[in-house]
């Protein structure tokens, strides 16, 4: 083949797509492959019934105020059409089109990676999934999860660093040349290859997004990095592909001429839509994470909220010098003066949290024999932002979570203690004092 001086010129890139528009259209009307057609395999379309019917399920089963709590007004939206791609990657005639195209089966590839399982991990398929079920049904599917000793797999998996090596894995691996030569022409292969995107992906998501759970995995500013760190490795493999002299794949060298393409054009499509759209994804991503960032810092700094945003610089800078000067003052806790003015006594919530035995489950700084390791540890607690993923953590979302957590997030390990709103607000107030 001959060597590009220029791999990909914008006059390149715009005939490309035109003749990969131009092949598509030619094979929808029937050609020498056979034309294209919808694929319908039933194991996917059972496993993607069992994934939708509980999911509606658990919808109809919550009331309006529960839905508005887990759901909000978009995220069934987003499962739904998470679950439509998923579909339309997989049984439409696209599926027939990537056998013939490396252009058409990278498409293939970015939507299981970057489009799908965000979509879908936004919809809080697991908590919608509980609902399905009747409060005690759903305290022993958790239950059993945990004793069963599949949990801590689980939480293993997740840990950031192993999904980060098992998605970039996945991406290498199946990326070159005799892997993905043999997932073309094996199914079990290309099923397997496909799964494995699409599983190591949602785990990728999960992480960055983070609708639920007891806490974030990963702070923000190392999320930004867990990100960037993937993103890198895509958009490497997307360069490999646009710069390399030669076609890579032996099982596209003839197939794609049939559709009006070279093999090296074809190679050469690929990796743009492999490496510009995931650059596109991932800096949208970034950009998610920092305003969340931003946000969560503002929920920590009351008075900087309270600035005008046409602010000048100059007050901004003004206005951190003079919390710092407080701080050192000891003037660090403002917070607890308004959980004070409220009426709530952290030393009685102290006390509240031995009588109810809090610490049988979590650690608790400053309660004595409150080492618990059934829950997650309530270090830091005043610093976090989010309550069991859902709630701004505030005094008054904090006392609802004590009294009535089951309320909040059915199905969850921590049980309902009958604490009452008074002794609830008491414990908060107590918590809200851990930095």
């Amino acid at each position: 083949m001959r060597r590009l001086s220029a791999p990909l010129q914008p006059r390149r890139l715009a005939l490309l797509l035109a003749g990969l528009g131009a092949s598509a259209t030619a094979a929808a009307h029937g050609s020498e492959g056979g034309g294209l057609h919808w694929v319908w395999d039933p194991w996917l379309l059972v496993c993607m019934a069992i994934a939708i019917v509980p999911y509606a399920l658990g919808m109809a089963r919550m009331a309006r105020t529960q839905r508005r709590t887990v759901l909000g007004g978009w995220r069934a939206a987003s499962f739904f059409a998470g679950m439509t791609l998923l579909l339309l990657a997989l049984e439409s005639p696209l599926d027939v089109l990537a056998d013939v195209l490396f252009s058409a089966h990278m498409t293939q590839h970015m939507l299981l990676l970057l489009v799908i399982p965000p979509l879908l991990v936004a919809g809080r398929p697991v908590i919608t999934w509980l609902w399905a079920f009747d409060v005690q049904a759903r305290q022993g599917v958790v239950r059993g999860w945990s004793r069963s000793g599949l949990d801590a797999i689980f939480r293993w998996l997740m840990r950031p660093l192993v999904v980060w090596l098992l998605l970039t894995a996945a991406l290498c691996v199946w990326h070159l040349p005799g892997p993905y030569d043999a997932a073309v022409r094996t199914e079990w292969l290309h099923d397997l290859e496909h799964l494995s995107f699409l599983a190591f992906s949602l785990a990728f998501w999960t992480i960055v997004i983070e609708p639920y759970g007891k806490r974030r995995a990963l702070s923000h500013g190392a999320t930004i990095v867990f990100i960037v760190a993937a993103g890198f490795v895509m958009g490497m493999i997307g360069a490999i592909l646009v710069f390399a002299p030669q076609p890579l794949y032996a099982v596209h060298v003839h197939d794609a001429a049939r559709y009006g393409l070279t093999a090296l054009a074809d190679q050469q499509l690929a990796g743009v839509i492999m490496w510009i759209p995931s650059n596109l994804i991932h800096v949208a991503a970034l950009c998610v994470v920092f305003f969340a960032w931003l946000r969560a810092d503002e929920q920590r700094a009351p008075r900087l909220r309270s600035l005008s945003r046409g602010a000048s610089f100059g007050l901004v800078l003004v206005s951190l010098a003079a919390l710092v000067l407080v701080g050192c003052a000891g003037g660090g806790n403002e917070d607890n003066g308004q959980l004070a003015d409220s009426g709530a006594d952290p030393q009685r919530g102290a006390a509240l949290i031995n009588r109810y035995g809090c610490g049988g489950c979590h650690t608790i700084p400053g309660i004595s024999g409150a080492d618990g390791l059934v829950g997650p540890p309530l270090t830091h607690w005043s610093q976090r932002s989010y309550i069991a993923g859902l709630l701004a953590n505030n005094p008054d979302n904090l006392s609802l979570w004590i009294s009535h957590p089951q309320k909040v997030l059915p199905g969850v390990d921590m049980p309902d203690m009958g604490v009452s709103t008074a002794d609830a607000e008491d414990i908060a107030a107590y918590l809200e004092t851990i930095r």
